[in-house]
């Protein structure tokens, strides 16, 4: 008879997330500090970019961005798909870290990236695009909740990842076609400087359809693009931060006020006009099971985006706040999908 794992992969998964939910209350960093010092990050092996393993998605391989909800109605069309996404992924490198960045060699760290953002976020871009999502020596958690020298270094390191992924990306696989950048958390800071740095002045500029930056709160001229200010406008940004209703964030507080990025994912309007559940088109939980219908509204509200607390679980708050940071994806994983494939039928449309 076989014995069962002691903990499953979402049991593990659920068991590092709460510690990182713990330490948002409590004072408990030397559960997330690394254990090496910073010098030690940089003889991590590098991404070889020329190989599949480094990509968590590629068009070219199985992968889990392949992966639709078993009960919906949504369909993988990347084989037919004439526009590609660039989805850069967030921090999976969570309690206590051997190193301030990710192992490209850890296969319980890529398997985190994959069961979890590569399979509820990557995933939503798979009708419109082929998904390309590189792994990258990604910056840990406790980064973002210390500002330290080791911690702006981690983080130098990881984009150069990044950007190293996409130049290859474009020089090898783009072939002139239209493109979507899509990221979360983390994802999203380096996907700004992407933007800023490398594409909006350049000739890359004119191919991108739009960019779903998410979960990082940024104004326009930090990214060098505008705001969305409709469900079909190209060549502009995305972006929106979680709160339930009434609810301010305590981090990062600076970062928000009246020109903070904030695109209602149901409305896809620049605003602060309220949009009820009614208009979102399906939510998902961290199991990817099923399409649960009705479980978040939304307003912009100086930079923050408010919704009225989820009736059922799997869409959990964290901090004094009650940020559903975590679920900035899931709650309009529906909104995004058809969205996305709109801007993209809009882009190919004007050609």
């Amino acid at each position: 008879m076989k014995i069962a794992p002691r903990f499953s992969f979402r049991s593990r998964f659920k068991f590092l997330l709460l510690i990182g939910l713990i330490c948002f209350e409590f004072s408990c960093m030397f559960l997330l500090r690394p254990k090496k010092e910073f010098q030690e990050s940089a003889t991590l092996m590098p991404p070889d970019y020329t190989n599949l393993n480094f990509w968590a998605a590629h068009p070219d391989k199985k992968d889990f961005a392949d992966e639709v909800p078993p009960s919906s109605s949504f369909k993988d069309r990347q084989k037919e798909a004439k526009a590609d996404t660039f989805f850069i992924h967030p921090t999976t490198l969570l309690a206590r870290p051997k190193y301030w960045n990710g192992d490209l060699n850890d296969k319980s760290l890529n398997d985190r990236t994959n069961h979890g953002t590569i399979r509820t976020q990557a995933s939503a871009f798979n009708d419109c695009c082929r998904v390309y999502a590189p792994r990258y020596r990604q910056a840990a958690l406790i980064v973002f909740m210390e500002d330290t020298p080791e911690g702006k270094k981690a983080l130098d390191l990881a984009y150069e990842d990044v950007k190293a992924a996409f130049l290859y990306y474009m020089k090898t696989w783009n072939q002139g076609r239209p493109f979507i950048i899509a990221s979360h958390s983390q994802g999203t800071r380096h996907s700004i400087r992407l933007i800023k740095e490398v594409i909006a002045s350049s000739e890359y500029k004119k191919n991108l359809i739009a960019a779903y930056s998410i979960g990082f709160p940024y104004k326009a001229e930090e990214v060098g693009l505008s705001a969305c200010k409709s469900e079909t406008e190209l060549g502009c940004v995305i972006n929106w931060n979680s709160y339930e209703w009434g609810n301010r964030p305590e981090r990062l507080v600076e970062r928000y006020d009246s020109s903070t990025i904030c695109v209602n994912p149901l409305t896809w309007k620049n605003d602060e006009e309220y949009a009820p559940r009614s208009m979102n088109l399906g939510s998902i939980t961290h199991s990817f099971d099923k399409i649960i219908m009705g479980v978040a509204d939304a307003k912009c509200e100086k930079g923050a985006l408010w919704v009225h607390e989820p009736e059922m679980r799997g869409f959990p708050s964290l901090g004094k706040d009650d940020s559903l940071h975590l679920v900035d994806f899931h709650m309009f994983y529906g909104n995004i999908r058809k969205n996305a494939r709109d801007r993209a039928n809009q882009f190919l449309g004007g050609k």
